[in-house]
């Protein structure tokens, strides 16, 4: 026979459960404070994917970057900090990612960030121009939403730009392919036991 927990203590439990969830971790050797919640993506800590990617991003203080699928917001935010003389654009789909991506660009002091709700690039300004998009790709997404979502990024860079992603090794073949489909090239900058991250430039 199973333990089970009583409703009085599940209810107790809820309301720990219903509290933002507040850490601090290194980003490229300085800290950032997070605010998160349950049913956002990895919300105690930052994910391997990301800190992978984040590890081989070549970023210049000029970017104009664009954070695709931004959850709480890791990737825009370390491109603020990185690119100070660039704006940067963090969107995702989900609304509760968008709240807690703009808190946490506030809470970090980060002017130079804005964070909106957008299904891909659909909801950007269409006169905004990339040098640098990121994404840590979901690998539930369908093909044809991974093929949106590169299709629309290639239109909105800057000749030079370049899109980072990091995928789980199941997609990288998937990601060579479409990339070199879309921007007829593709480089696998390091693949790891999970994640494999590949770039894209814009010719």
């Amino acid at each position: 026979m199973t333990n089970q927990t009583t409703l009085a203590e599940l209810q107790t439990k809820a309301k720990q459960w219903r509290q933002d969830i507040t850490f601090t971790q290194d980003v490229l050797g300085k800290p950032f404070t997070f605010h998160t919640t349950w049913g956002i993506f990895s919300p105690e800590k930052l994910d391997d994917g990301s800190l992978m990617l984040l590890d081989y991003i070549d970023f210049k203080a000029r970017d104009n970057s664009i954070d695709l699928g931004c959850g709480y917001g890791v990737l825009g935010m370390t491109a603020g900090r990185e690119c100070p003389n660039g704006q940067h654009i963090l969107i995702d789909k989900d609304f509760v990612a968008v709240e807690y991506a703009r808190l946490n660009c506030q809470k970090n002091g980060l002017t130079n960030t804005h964070v909106q709700l957008s299904n891909g690039f659909y909801h950007v300004d269409k006169d905004k121009k990339f040098s640098l998009v990121m994404s840590n790709l979901p690998a539930k997404a369908s093909k044809e939403q991974h093929y949106l979502y590169l299709l629309d990024a290639y239109e909105r860079m800057e000749v030079g730009g370049r899109f980072y992603v990091v995928t789980i090794n199941g997609l990288r073949d998937f990601m060579k392919r479409s990339f070199n489909e879309v921007f007829g090239n593709a480089d696998k900058i390091k693949q790891g036991k999970t994640y494999t991250v590949t770039l894209a430039v814009k010719e």
